[in-house]
């Protein structure tokens, strides 16, 4: 190979790895972008005349990465939504949902465009296990336990109540923007009823995450806030339990009272 090859060969490998894209990726980026959006579409039962916006969100991407062994642009992740501006007749529409916004997320193998829809879709914890098979993900320590189980909260395949409760204060913060979609009166009587019972039922309560060993794998224990119910006024705390296997799948997440 001429000295000009190689640093043909060498510019094109480095800036593959800065664009997070493999060196011997068998599909582009775009390519990939294309089948999130037709899994999606096709899941969703949405035809090409609706729009669905994506982005590539690269942040997971890295949090997959890290959990994988630190193989940068191990696989394209793409977030997927029917909010957003979509140019069209040389305009800008925007789409907007007034109550919620459902956003949906969709792996794609580089090397050979397999489609994992891990987030909105009705098979999304089955397939998020599928790819973290495929990638042959391994749990060996309680720090990678503590690793995927940030990684399965953000992408949240059973679109549960998940968010994780760190203090008394976090609690209090979490029910009170849950009261704010509920009518209730100005003086916020009903947040102040639930915050005097809360605070003194939670005051002992540890906040701490938990990692134990669970058979060959790993059990990962954390405080959420659970939906309050409709028309109501704050939630009641829970004891949420993740168990991992070693070899990264995720069993179903299970709620206890604290």
């Amino acid at each position: 190979m001429t000295m000009k090859a190689l640093l043909i060969t060498a510019l094109t490998v480095g800036s593959l790895a800065m664009s997070g894209i493999p060196a011997n990726a068998q599909i582009s980026e775009q390519a990939a972008r294309e089948k999130a959006l037709s899994v999606a579409r096709s899941q969703l039962s949405l035809g090409p005349e609706l729009f669905l916006d994506v982005h590539r969100n690269e942040a997971l991407e890295e949090e997959l990465a890290s959990i994988v062994g630190g193989r940068s642009g191990s696989e394209f992740i793409y977030t997927l939504s029917r909010a957003g501006n979509e140019i069209k007749d040389h305009a800008v529409v925007h789409h907007l949902f007034v109550d919620t916004d459902p956003v949906y997320l969709v792996a794609v193998s580089p090397f050979d465009g397999s489609t994992y829809p891990i987030a909105g879709f009705r098979d999304s914890k089955a397939e998020l296990n599928k790819l973290l098979a495929t990638l042959r993900v391994k749990v060996s320590s309680e720090d990678q336990a503590e690793e995927l189980a940030d990684f399965y909260r953000t992408v949240n395949p059973e679109h549960r109540s998940m968010i994780r409760i760190s203090s008394l204060l976090d609690l209090k913060q979490a029910a009170e923007r849950q009261c704010q979609g509920v009518p209730f009166d100005p003086n916020e009587r009903d947040f102040d009823a639930w915050w005097k019972h809360a605070k003194t039922t939670y005051a002992n309560v540890s906040f701490q995450q938990t990692v134990a060993r669970n058979g060959s794998g790993y059990a990962v224990e954390w405080i959420v806030l659970s939906d309050p119910g409709t028309g109501l006024c704050g939630g009641a705390a829970l004891r949420a339990r993740l168990e991992v296997g070693s070899d990264g799948s995720i069993s179903e997440i299970s709620f206890r009272p604290v």
